[in-house]
């Protein structure tokens, strides 16, 4: 009688170490998953975020971020590791890591997605309650098509926000201020 053995879940650490070749990839569950590479649509609305809250940042003294797909463990047994678009920690959650860090030790207090033409709505919901359920303080969606991001927060329903409107008062950054149009180039 034959038995096959599971197949074997890599964990967060396995997969940080691990050449899985060419592109972006995330681990889900356990296992590695190959993502298509961003559109410069894409990657120029990330870029602008940043700038943002670099600049928060720079007058505040808030904290630190991370872009470009920076992997974060938003599960464990099986590990999951996204590729959030953008973080925000605050020093008073997590000071700034030395050079020698792969995973954060926490989830970012803001987490940020931009929505690709590709990604499916279940899709995203999902990474919205893995990223909230590993500690986030905030998931935005952010939505180039229609210009507008969702603020997703531990009690639904997340707040929508236009073009013509105004982030600030956001518990999780005081002092932070930016209308949605400087989201987008």
């Amino acid at each position: 009688m034959s038995t096959t053995s599971p197949p074997h879940l890599m964990t967060a650490e396995e997969f940080m170490n691990a050449d899985l070749g060419e592109g972006l990839h995330e681990l889900v569950r356990g296992k590695a998953v190959h993502l298509s590479l961003p559109h410069y649509e894409h990657d120029s609305i990330c870029y602008h975020p940043a700038g943002l809250f670099q600049e928060y940042e720079r007058r505040t003294g808030y904290g630190h971020e991370a872009s470009n797909d920076s992997a974060i463990r938003t599960e464990r047994d099986p590990d999951t590791v996204r590729g959030a678009n953008f973080m925000s920690f605050s020093n008073a959650r997590w000071p700034k890591p030395g050079k020698s860090t792969k995973l954060p030790l926490i989830a970012s207090d803001v987490a940020i997605e931009v929505v690709s033409p590709s990604n499916r709505r279940s899709e995203l919901l999902q990474k919205v309650a893995e990223y909230l359920g590993a500690g986030s303080l905030t998931v935005w969606l952010v939505y180039p098509r229609k210009r507008s991001i969702a603020i997703f927060r531990d009690s639904p329903p997340p707040v929508v926000l236009n073009d013509g409107d105004v982030i600030e008062d956001q518990p999780e950054l005081p002092g932070f201020r930016c209308t949605v149009a400087e989201i987008f180039p």
